[in-house]
């Protein structure tokens, strides 16, 4: 990236909001280290996120608005978190509840780690195994903050997802590579206990996977593993959100579909470029993000 254009956004980051927190302090305390070289890359799937939504900040409707929300862990030990979940953006507006997954070009292979008994396990084990997993002692129940019925669901949920990656992989891993089904494992633990810890009642609570479309990429996820894992969350997370009087909505979307029709009744086809002025959004993104082939992670 060419000189002039990172101190621009290093000055947008430091830009004033309607946040708590500047955005630059957001990212920092994120703890996938955005800044230090993602950021910066032609295919940076954190610089399209901060482009695409850092408007809405603004926005009267938009509630707690931040980047990079930490959301609770597995417990590895009695007081510490492991694989602690990012979200992308959060923010609320009404009594929905957004935690958002942006993707630019990520792609995900769907790789396997072979375990002692031979078996093809692509979720981490910190989320299924009923004892202690690796050098953790925890058993399950205790990974899951004490709650042994939600342990026992997560862990039924894991197994079921993993059969599906198993006999599904081969077929369409290519046209869906990306969805990462162990990511949004990771983030399904999150949202539930970031509910229950914090006593959320009464909201609707949504996981939106917005993807930047790519010419391979396929969207139609009716019968796939993507279908069967939205159905499974989220008849799991509404068992679960039962006594907090919420319910959860797994969604998929594509950026070029936000962009053009909106999400969630915010205009981003009419939306300003945060910090740069009268510059429209819609065509700074398409400008600015081409549709590289799917690969890279950053």
């Amino acid at each position: 990236m060419k000189h002039e254009l990172k101190l621009r956004y290093f000055e947008r980051l430091i830009t004033k909001n309607c946040s708590d927190k500047y955005f630059i302090e957001q990212f920092l305390e994120g703890s996938g280290k955005e800044l230090e070289k993602k950021f910066w890359s032609d295919r940076s799937s954190s610089r399209l996120c901060f482009d695409l939504y850092s408007w809405l900040c603004n926005e009267k409707q938009v509630k707690n608005f931040q980047f990079e929300k930490q959301l609770p862990g597995v417990l590895v030990a009695k007081n510490r978190a492991a694989g602690v979940p990012n979200m992308d953006v959060y923010f609320e507006k009404g009594d929905d509840v957004f935690f958002i997954e942006s993707k630019y070009t990520e792609k995900d292979n769907w790789k396997y780690k072979d375990d002692k008994d031979g078996n093809n396990y692509h979720l981490s084990e910190a989320y299924w195994g009923e004892n202690g997993y690796k050098s953790c002692k925890l058993t399950i129940e205790e990974r899951f903050y004490g709650y042994d019925k939600i342990a026992e669901a997560f862990r039924a949920f894991c197994i079921d997802i993993q059969r599906a990656i198993n006999k599904r992989k081969e077929k369409e891993q290519k046209k869906f590579s990306w969805f990462d089904p162990k990511q949004e494992t990771c983030h399904l633990f999150g949202i539930i206990f970031y509910v229950i810890l914090n006593e959320i009642k009464n909201k609707n609570i949504f996981l939106c996977n917005n993807v930047y479309k790519i010419e391979d990429d396929s969207f139609d996820i009716k019968e796939s593993i993507v279908e069967v894992f939205k159905k499974k969350a989220e008849t799991m997370l509404n068992d679960i959100f039962k006594e907090n009087e919420c319910k959860f909505t797994f969604e998929v979307n594509t950026i070029q579909d936000i962009l053009e029709n909106g999400f969630k009744e915010l205009d981003f086809p009419h939306a300003k470029l945060f910090a740069m002025g009268d510059v429209d959004l819609v065509d700074y993104m398409k400008n600015n993000y081409k549709p590289y082939r799917r690969g890279t992670s950053k």
